[in-house]
């Protein structure tokens, strides 16, 4: 993890970042620009975008051609069980690259953006949670300054980030029992994971282009889990993996940790609507499930509703573990998370399994009308029949025959 003078050294945006006009809030954009649609929450966003707004949404993806890169993010929204009509006539492919400056983009294709995008919507990062910082950083940091570049040039755009609570697994928030929807405190030390220090900086750079006047919102997200009408998940995100571990190996060991899972659709719907309304634009979100589950209710959750599962030692459990990462290579990241402290590794030094999330902000916009599900016993099941499905799935697109709010 970088030191404290290094982190201070990463807070940092060009004098010229500034806004160019005054901002003028809309709840109708017409031209959006997007990155991270290849990604899960991503993938909702698009579809909440294209049913909620008459915009041309343009993307930035990796890919060699606009065609290839617009079938990139149809294949995507298709894996997620999302097809709403309007993608193929308004959804954009801009072949691009985050690790790149300027996203890798030619002067003609980035003026364009400047001058026609109404909003950005900066949905894209690496979530390695086995990458340290300086291997994340360009997509992390050094793209959102790009972004918030772009955000000012020709006319001044709404910036909309997608951050996550994991910023508060710094040490300034070890003693904390309640965090608010205010900007960050510290100094940005402490933390375990470059992936939770990446977004920590990122936002502190956002609180600067706020104080410019550059008109940023910012949504911490929680543990991103499956839709709550399907289940559909990301397979591949941590907790998705270790629940199949779980299920596969039918075993488990006694750990005591919340876990904020928050549905996907619910960020996504929440993260859109609050987006459109003029009157929340530049403020601090949470998107954070208010009533999380103890891992061992989960878990005794799991026996009541007849899976077979039983509770054994860590290093019997690893072993079955390390077993079943040779047949199936797609759990090697849950093996690494536990290679390094036993069972005190997953959720160890995380401030977030113990914090409570104030959400006022949220509430004073969505509620009652919207609100997030609760990890209710319907929905619990609809996740575990989804992420119980056959190992082969880890490996391919989940089926996909589903339409959500199309």
């Amino acid at each position: 993890m970088l030191g404290q003078d290094e982190i201070e050294a990463e807070i940092t945006l060009d004098g010229d970042i500034v806004p160019s006009s005054t901002f003028r809030a809309t709840d109708t954009p017409g031209t959006i620009f997007l990155t991270g649609g290849t990604g899960f929450l991503g993938a909702f966003v698009i579809a909440d975008l294209l049913r909620l707004t008459q915009a041309r949404i343009y993307c930035l993806v990796r890919a060699e051609t606009a065609a290839a890169g617009k079938q990139r993010l149809l294949d995507n929204l298709a894996h997620y069980g999302l097809n709403p009509e309007a993608a193929e006539t308004r959804l954009v492919a801009v072949v691009g690259d985050l690790e790149r400056p300027d996203f890798g983009l030619d002067r003609e294709t980035h003026a364009w953006l400047a001058a026609h995008a109404d909003a950005i919507y900066h949905m894209a990062a690496s979530v390695s949670f086995m990458s340290g910082y300086e291997k994340i950083k360009q997509i992390n940091v050094a793209a959102l300054k790009d972004i918030l570049r772009l955000a000012c040039l020709h006319k001044t755009k709404a910036v909309h980030y997608a951050s996550t609570y994991a910023v508060f697994n710094s040490d300034a928030y070890i003693l904390a029992e309640t965090v608010y929807e205010t900007d960050l405190a510290g100094r940005g030390t402490g933390f375990i994971r470059g992936y939770d220090q990446s977004k920590w900086v990122a936002e502190r750079i956002c609180q600067l282009a706020r104080d410019r006047g550059i008109p940023v919102s910012i949504y911490r997200a929680g543990f991103i889990s499956g839709d709550s009408f399907f289940g559909t998940h990301n397979k591949m995100d941590p907790i998705a993996l270790l629940l199949a571990v779980v299920l596969s190996n039918r075993s488990a060991f006694k750990i005591d940790l919340l876990l904020h899972l928050t549905p996907v659709d619910y960020c996504s719907l929440a993260l859109v609507k609050l987006s459109l309304m003029p009157e929340a634009q530049n403020q601090t979100f949470h998107l954070v499930q208010e009533h999380p589950i103890n891992c061992m209710d989960l878990l005794n959750w799991l026996r009541q509703e007849d899976y077979e599962i039983e509770f054994v030692e860590f290093s019997v459990w690893y072993d079955r573990l390390r077993e079943l990462c040779r047949r199936n290579p797609a759990f090697f990241p849950i093996l690494y998370l536990f290679s390094r402290q036993e069972n005190q590794s997953f959720g160890d030094g995380e401030n977030i399994s113990a914090l409570r999330f104030d959400s006022e902000n949220v509430k004073r916009y969505l509620e009652p009308i919207y609100h997030c599900p609760k990890l209710d016993r319907t929905l619990l099941r609809r996740y575990f029949d989804y992420i119980a499905a056959p190992e082969r799935d880890y490996q391919t697109a989940p089926d996909a025959q589903k339409v959500v709010n199309a």
